[in-house]
């Protein structure tokens, strides 16, 4: 058995893994009615045969038929046999679900373990790969599978691939990858600088050092020149400046909406970053205070007596 844990795409390999099983136990844990969306997260991350059965069936069925495995009161062997009838797929590979829940009990039903453990009796799977998770002095099998795994192409090209699909509006996705850009060495970090074209925000936020978090006066930078697009422009500058402020809120007024006109389509409005509230002033202190947060407004909320730690943004327009 050898496993490959010394060239530098494993780490991007068991981070990868470990950002699936991030989306995928979201999925599973979910008790409110699956959608075609849930199921296609599914899709995009699962890695054995139940990977092809997602595709082809309802999110309603799909759902019932996880939630029976979940289900105490048979032993658990019997719960897998009843899936593997139910889905048309062998018993082992019913595993998939328990795998992404508890890496550290239950081995993956991947290409690359059946072909390690080369047997699809249940028991016997699951006692051959505890055995060789054990002998490998890995934490779990997730970390397992990264070092079974052999790409055919650097991993690097995923991970550049990953953060350049993060825009401003969704920028805490970008928190799983932080650690594990600060752990890649110098040649690949380089590599990955070279090749990102991500809005700056973003890629301060993989990179920098955040001296703290920072709340926008949504409402505030809007009046300046009326163009929602300022948001990201002051990001931007912040991106650029000495100093680097993440992670970042935003709070308008609810009359922002009757301000914005054609605007209203933003993406700003659909981030979760973002709060209608009114006063505004209000929730903004609020999480200044709460997230030991700077404040980005020429406002000086002097009616709240209030000594925070304030940007003027007019200071980036000049």
């Amino acid at each position: 058995m050898v496993l490959n844990i010394y060239d530098f795409d494993y780490l991007i390999r068991m981070r990868k893994l470990q950002i699936k099983r991030e989306r995928v136990v979201q999925v599973l844990k979910r008790v409110e009615p699956w959608s075609q969306e849930d199921l296609q997260i599914l899709s995009n991350n699962l890695l054995g045969p139940m990977r092809k059965i997602v595709k082809d069936e309802t999110a309603e069925f799909f759902q019932s038929c996880l939630t029976e495995l979940f289900v105490k009161g048979r032993p658990l062997a019997e719960r897998l046999k009843i899936l593997s009838k139910k889905l048309s797929i062998s018993t082992v590979a019913c595993l998939e679900p328990l795998f992404w829940l508890k890496p550290s009990l239950y081995p993956p039903p991947s290409e690359e373990m059946l072909a390690l453990v080369d047997t699809e009796e249940l028991f016997s799977f699951v006692s051959i790969s505890r055995k060789l998770l054990r002998e490998s002095m890995l934490k779990d099998f997730i970390e397992f599978q990264a070092a079974l795994t052999k790409s055919e192409t650097s991993e690097v090209a995923w991970f550049i691939d990953e953060i350049n699909h993060i825009t401003v509006y969704d920028c805490v996705k970008i928190e799983p990858y932080r650690q594990l850009y600060k752990e890649l060495d110098q040649v690949i970090q380089t590599e990955v600088d070279s090749k990102l074209r991500c809005h700056p925000y973003v890629k301060g936020a993989l990179k920098r050092k955040a001296k703290q978090p920072m709340v926008l006066d949504g409402s505030n930078i809007f009046m300046l020149r009326r163009r929602l697009s300022d948001l990201e422009f002051v990001l931007e500058e912040i991106a650029r400046g000495d100093h680097f402020f993440y992670p970042f809120w935003v709070v308008f007024d609810r009359n922002i909406i009757h301000l914005v006109k054609d605007e209203i389509t933003s993406p700003w409005f659909k981030s979760p970053l973002v709060y209608l509230h009114s006063p505004a002033d209000e929730l903004i202190l609020k999480i200044a205070k709460e997230e030991n947060a700077v404040i980005l407004s020429s406002d000086r909320f002097r009616q709240w007596g209030t000594d925070l730690p304030r940007i003027d943004p007019r200071r980036f327009f000049a």
